[in-house]
């Protein structure tokens, strides 16, 4: 029903009241947040909303309320780094600016209306957030005067139900997924042929910019550390822009939060571990100097406009004697019929085949992972697959395309690879990792990475979209040896250690999932191992189903040894041999989104324990080879420890489920390398 209609309205038994922006209505958000470790609730506001209300006065239960808008874009809280990814990430308010509440009815009130009594009400009706519609009721008091109506009401959402929540950021903030959502409505009086359309769109203000000591103390850190990622077509700017100097005062408070809790720039080992070449951690001076910034004011001494211009990057050169693109062409992702992409994230792998007109191989000196679409490509795991590996990829590419086909998707090249590769030729192995900052790896003199005739290299790119898929083809770029320099090459040997993950339900999702098997025919308890086993075989084929045994067997282990929560984290620890022999060159951990700590130890319990790797909190956004800067030396048979830590908190799953080891986005992982330069024991 249209409430301003004159059909339906009678001038004599009813008000008509307006809801305007900025006319003392506000609508908001409450939400618990653990931010940097620190449990609080959040407030979020806007007084940009707009709506209409006719009162009955003869039965107020006869009232009607028109449909309620509110504009999300300018939603505010104490945080403006806060405010924007909200904006970006969740309620992706550029595409969808609008919340909307259309009531279906009413209920509390009945008879004639009484002037200035205070009703309790309940509020029923269509909410919309993004593409997402559901009923809800909001419950209050409402009180009219002649003059004016007021509503105060709220109700308590799911975030997970409207595609905004729960929020989950490795290392910095976590959102419990119920908001309480609430509304304060002031409507004044109006006349029937008072216009009834208002303008909610807003140009989001720009926060005012005080004077400070901005450009030789904290402009220069910025630009060295922060806007390589956060320029215009850097992979971070879609999250956050620091194009000019102006976006870094707008966010000064939260530029020192990020930075004095080691959220940005982002580095993950801890003291624990041993130096790591290309450290990109702030030292103490710097962190100083950007909080004092943010204690005074975050004010500038250049021009708001000021371009942040991203300092020497001081790459390592290597030569390019190969440049290497996607054998198959370049990926698009997929979209929909409106452009906006099928999905956020998107893991594909595709192969890159390498030149080798003499049949010999390649000695490969330097390795460099160039993206070319750098606002999407996020990180990269890559490896050399033998060529007995063709079959499989073939195989891999081949149900990719029938898939495809099936749900009417566009071919293209590669196939979805969340965990890994995908593939399960024993000789695949991982030889690199990149993310944005990564340098490309140079072997020290007469050593290299060797690829035999017919090797292939497959890249795992993880690519986040926002509103576009452009075509991607990113570079590898190799640096190869000279016949003569190939004659006395010696091969880094790197080893691959894959350690069980076991991660039960807790007792209460244990319970749950009983109770639903019980109560819901064809309902499969996934809090019984043998019932995720048999799910991974149907998906991924027997070999996936037998993996989390074989990795029980290898640590001498059982499941009862491995299937322990503290709470609702889980813990595997297995001591391995290491494969090779010499000095460390690289580690490189991974795990999947339930990943909350990883340790790599080498002979543990002993004198000479030297812990490789440790990363008090995983993010699986960021996975780096880590270079020692000092020399590590390993011998085969040294005893490595390999530790990893999930949290069944850290992702929302639709069903509760026992966490294994395998490829899927909620099933897990424990995954080591080590690369090792097979030289002389230091004397």
């Amino acid at each position: 029903m249209d409430i301003h209609d004159p059909d339906d309205f009678d001038v004599k038994t009813e008000r008509l009241y307006g809801i305007v922006p900025d006319g003392g209505s506000r609508a908001s958000y409450e939400v618990t947040e653990n931010l940097g470790g620190v449990i609080r609730t959040t407030v979020g506001v806007t007084t940009v909303l707009a709506g209409q209300i006719v009162l009955n006065l003869e039965d107020v239960a006869k009232s009607r309320i028109g449909e309620i808008i509110v504009n999300v874009e300018t939603l505010t809280s104490d945080s403006t780094l806060r405010d924007k990814r909200i904006r970006h990430d969740y309620l992706e308010s550029s595409r969808w600016p609008f919340v909307r509440f259309a009531p279906t009815s009413f209920d509390g009130v009945d008879g004639p209306f009484v002037e200035g009594a205070a009703y309790d009400v309940a509020v029923t009706g269509f909410l919309t957030i993004k593409e997402t519609t559901r009923t809800e009721t909001f419950t209050g008091t409402v009180t009219a005067t002649e003059r004016r109506l007021t509503a105060d009401m709220a109700t308590s959402v799911l975030g997970s139900d409207y595609d905004v929540g729960p929020i989950d950021i490795a290392r910095l903030a976590h959102t419990s997924d119920e908001v309480v959502l609430k509304l304060i409505l002031v409507a004044d009086r109006r006349e029937l042929s008072s216009p009834s359309d208002v303008e909610l769109v807003r140009d989001i203000l720009a926060k005012e910019v005080a004077a400070g000591t901005f450009a030789e103390t904290v402009q220069p850190i910025l630009e060295n550390r922060c806007v390589s990622c956060h320029m215009s077509g850097g992979p971070g700017w879609g999250t956050l822009a620091l194009d000019t100097a102006a976006d870094a005062a707008e966010i000064a408070d939260d530029i020192a939060f990020v930075t004095k809790i080691g959220y940005m720039p982002p580095w993950l080992p801890s003291d624990l571990s041993p130096a790591f070449a290309h450290d990109r951690s702030l030292s103490d001076e710097e962190l100083e100097a950007i909080v004092a910034w943010a204690e005074a004011g975050g004010g500038l001494d250049v021009a708001p406009d000021t371009p942040l211009v991203a300092g020497d990057l001081a790459i390592l050169p290597i030569e390019h004697d190969q440049k290497i693109r996607p054998r198959d062409g370049p990926y698009t992702g997929y979209s929909g019929p409106d452009g906006e992409p099928l999905k956020q994230d998107d893991y594909r792998c595709q192969v890159y085949e390498v030149a080798d007109p003499e049949g010999d191989g390649n000695w490969v000196k330097g390795f460099e992972f160039r993206p070319d679409q750098t606002s999407i490509v996020h990180h990269a795991i890559i490896y050399r697959a033998p060529a007995a590996a063709a079959r499989e990829i073939e195989a891999k590419i081949a149900a990719e395309d029938s898939t495809e086909a099936a749900e009417g998707l566009s071919d293209e090249p590669g196939w979805t690879c969340f965990g890994l590769s995908g593939l399960r030729m024993g000789e695949l192995r991982s030889i690199q990792g990149w993310a944005p900052g990564q340098q490309p790896t140079i072997y020290p003199d007469g050593y290299g990475l060797y690829l035999a005739p017919g090797d292939m290299i497959v890249n795992q790119i993880h690519y986040h979209y926002d509103h576009d898929t452009p075509p991607d083809s990113s570079l590898i770029i190799l640096d190869t040896a000279t016949a003569e320099e190939a004659a006395r090459m010696v091969p880094v040997a790197g080893g691959s250690y894959l350690t069980p993950a076991e991660v039960p339900c807790t007792p209460e999702e244990a319970e749950l999932a009983a109770r639903r098997a019980t109560e819901i025919d064809g309902y499969v308890n996934l809090c019984k191992r043998s019932n995720v086993l048999n799910e991974i075989a149907e998906k991924y084929g027997r070999l996936a189903r037998a993996i989390p045994n074989l990795l029980l067997l290898q640590c001498a282990g059982t499941v009862d040894d491995y299937d322990d929560l503290d709470g609702t984290v889980g813990h595997s620890s297995c001591d391995l041999p290491a494969q090779h022999t010499g000095t460390i060159h690289t580690v490189f951990a991974h795990m999947h989104e339930f990943g909350k700590s990883y340790r790599m130890t080498l002979l543990p319990d002993t004198p000479n324990e030297t812990i490789l790797l440790d990363i008090p909190t995983w993010d699986f956004e960021w996975q780096l080879n880590y270079e020692p800067v000092i020399d590590i030396w390993i011998e085969v048979g040294d005893m490595v420890r390999f530790e990893c830590w999930w949290d069944r908190t850290l992702q929302p799953m639709a069903e509760p489920r026992y966490i294994t080891w395998n490829e899927g986005t909620v099933d897990e992982m424990c995954f080591s390398s080590i690369t090792v330069i097979p030289n002389l024991p230091p004397s």
